[in-house]
């Protein structure tokens, strides 16, 4: 706590950021999570990873790819290579592997650097295109199904989840805070604040994702590969709480360079760097706003995310 007052007092001097590794894949568990271990380990930063544990279906995620834009946007962003043509035949013409067992000594490594390891899902792809329409029972089983075998590899529960492509509706966040889950990244947003439910605030601070993503970066042109470590270096606000969301199967593997790039021009900056878990309570050291969430779009991606209300006022409730 001491070392949490000291970062508060001295917020102003400089950019607050969060790194946030969401693990999708096997690919990106065997290959990106020990790769991303390592770069951050000579940076001598901590991270926040969150893991998929269940089943690796992204072959299933190809029905995608008649939305308007989404083709495009895999494309221009690389994203179409980056999970590797094996991956993209899990769960079509592959079985699934279960991610947690295919590198259960991950959980320990991860804890014994010093990061952070949270929940992503039990079937990612599932969550992702589903849950927006799912019963509150099922709801519940997807994320019992994952809190299950993540406390079984792990030894303890998850405290953190972090939504699968920005996709959670409010049921799934009144379900996790009955499970203990203390903090969130679900969200697009500025700044963290604490979700309304259906009978006021829910007991977690959700902590946003501040900054565009590599791949809707490149998806959208802003940078190109050669540069966009130091372009979103430049994005990062000295006044807030920056969260960047990056990806083990893209940071991990075909943009390390750029990550690290990113990284370097970060530390000459004089960012100081936070888990998601001294930002939840950095944040919770003041009152919070109280949002209520809804569904928007967002540039750069091809489905709609969920976003604070007061960012996209009118929009469907989540």
């Amino acid at each position: 706590m001491a070392e949490l007052m000291t970062m508060a007092a001295r917020r102003p001097q400089g950019p607050l950021v969060a790194l946030k590794v969401d693990v999708d894949t096997k690919i990106g568990m065997v290959e990106g999570v020990p790769r991303l271990m390592a770069i951050l380990r000579r940076f001598g930063l901590k991270a926040s990873f969150y893991l998929s544990v269940g089943p690796d279906h992204s072959g299933r995620a190809l029905k995608r790819l008649f939305r308007p834009g989404f083709l495009r946007k895999q494309l221009n962003s690389g994203a179409a290579v980056a999970y590797g043509p094996v991956t993209m035949l899990y769960g079509l013409v592959l079985p699934g592997p279960i991610i947690a067992r295919q590198a259960p000594e991950l959980f320990g490594l991860l804890l014994a650097q010093g990061h952070e390891v949270g929940l992503h899902a039990w079937d990612h792809v599932h969550w992702h295109d589903r849950v927006r329409g799912l019963s509150f029972e099922a709801t519940k089983r997807q994320f019992d199904l994952g809190r299950e075998l993540f406390t079984q590899t792990a030894g303890f529960a998850p405290m953190s989840f972090a939504a699968p492509g920005w996709q959670v509706t409010t049921q799934a966040l009144q379900i996790m805070a009955q499970a203990g889950v203390t903090h969130t990244s679900c969200a697009r947003g500025g700044r963290p604040f604490r979700p309304l439910g259906p009978d006021g605030p829910l007991p977690l601070v959700e902590l946003p994702s501040t900054m565009p993503t590599m791949d809707e970066v490149l998806g959208l042109g802003l940078a190109g590969p050669d540069d966009i470590g130091r372009w979103l270096a430049e994005q990062v606000r000295d006044d807030e709480l920056n969260v960047f969301t990056l990806h083990a199967e893209v940071e991990g593997r075909a943009l390390a360079g750029a990550f690290e790039e990113m990284l370097e021009a970060l530390t000459a900056r004089g960012a100081r760097f936070v888990r998601l878990v001294e930002a939840a309570r950095l944040a919770a050291l003041e009152p919070l706003p109280v949002e209520g969430l809804v569904w928007g779009p967002l540039a750069g991606r091809a489905y709609d995310v969920v976003m604070p209300a007061s960012q996209n006022p009118g929009g469907e409730p989540a």
